[in-house]
């Protein structure tokens, strides 16, 4: 599975993008794994691109993300830097 996802990564990375969407890369992935995509994504942002992850899972987000946007049904109910979101907390 973790394979598979950097695997996904890699493929969506080679045409270049300027803006990386992602949606719940780590699911289903056991817990080595998705530590594994979390760090190629840590590794993406800090040579510059810019990603959006969208989760479920807010820790995940809160150990990768730089800005956080916490959704409610649809609706913007808290952002701000991970060490600033309480939403959920």
């Amino acid at each position: 599975g973790g394979e598979q996802q950097r695997v996904a990564l890699a493929r969506s990375l080679a045409v270049g993008p300027d803006v990386l969407l992602l949606a719940e890369p780590t699911s289903a992935l056991d817990e080595k794994s998705a530590r594994a995509v979390d760090e190629v994504i840590r590794s993406l942002v800090a040579d510059g691109l810019t990603v959006v992850l969208v989760s479920h899972d807010l820790d995940r987000v809160l150990g990768v993300a730089d800005q956080v946007l916490v959704l409610d049904h649809g609706r913007l109910v808290e952002r701000g830097g991970p060490r600033e979101v309480r939403y959920l907390s």
